[in-house]
């Protein structure tokens, strides 16, 4: 917090800086756009100039949801510093708001509402979103990153015009797919991971149906279920970026991570991270 009405913004991965005054006129067209969109919704009740750096590990366009989660950390931010009360539920669908009017971005409101949340949730991604939190526990879980760049802009823009279109191969994938995501809703209630990773082995499979695999993703999957893991799929819209493991509990990640990483990828396990407990973002 500030005493004058300066902004400063600080991309520090990018080493890149921006100034500006409470009273000014701005464009959404910087490397900080997402943080400044976050900004000028929320500008009548930040009363005072601050300064914000942003720094993050998440690699861009890999299908990790670094958009989303740099527009919920901002709200998030924001919040708390200017006492500016919300829920879970009104920060995902702000930063969905914020992503599909504001900045133009092809997207639904998985990531938003998933990130908001925290934990394994079961989400209604229609405009009225429903958001069910499932008692999956902890999960063992490995993130590898292909390195294998793609357009998510493009890709969605490609996906819509073929559903649009009819596509009887798209939409009967997609159709399953749901079906798999009910199912996978009810191994996770029930704590069956094997389960669980059968269908994620499904689901990639009609990834590659749908044309949104490639055989990076493909060749990065099958490693780790050779290497022992439940089951794998690709993140995000395809086209490249990372992969997700479901390993197997008594064996631990090491080998799916020694494995993974011997193709040259950033490898990463995770743990499921429930919702914070205080804030004045909260219900």
């Amino acid at each position: 917090m500030r005493d004058d009405d300066l902004v400063i913004l600080s991309g520090l991965d990018i080493d890149f800086r921006e100034k500006f005054q409470l009273q000014d006129e701005l464009t959404l067209e910087s490397p900080l756009r997402y943080v400044k969109a976050v900004y000028l919704r929320l500008k009548d009740q930040i009363d005072s100039g601050f300064e914000l750096e942003i720094s993050s590990q998440i690699p861009i366009s890999a299908g990790l949801s670094s958009s989303a989660a740099l527009c919920i950390a901002a709200i998030r931010v924001f919040a708390k510093a200017f006492n500016i009360p919300f829920t879970a539920g009104e920060i995902a669908e702000l930063a969905f708001e914020i992503e599909s009017k504001d900045l133009q971005v092809e997207c639904g409101r998985m990531d938003q509402y998933a990130i908001a949340f925290g934990g394994v949730t079961y989400i209604n991604t229609t405009a009225n979103a429903r958001v069910e939190k499932l008692p999956a526990g902890s999960l063992p879980i490995v993130v590898a990153d292909t390195r294998e760049q793609h357009d998510t802009k493009e890709l969605q823009i490609w996906l819509r015009k073929r559903i649009y279109d009819r596509e009887e191969v798209l939409l009967s994938s997609l159709n399953r797919v749901v079906k798999i995501v009910e199912e996978g809703k009810e191994a996770l209630t029930r704590g069956n991971l094997q389960k669980l990773g059968e269908l994620m082995n499904r689901q990639q499979i009609e990834e590659k149906l749908m044309g949104t695999s490639t055989d990076r993703l493909e060749q990065f999957c099958n490693i780790a279920r050779k290497g022992g893991a439940f089951g794998a799929k690709q993140m995000g819209a395809g086209g490249g970026g990372c992969i997700i493991a479901l390993c197997q509990p008594a064996q631990g990640v090491e080998n799916i991570k020694t494995a993974l990483a011997s193709l040259g990828a950033p490898v990463w396990d995770f743990k499921i991270i429930e919702e914070c407990s205080s804030g004045p973002y909260l219900a």
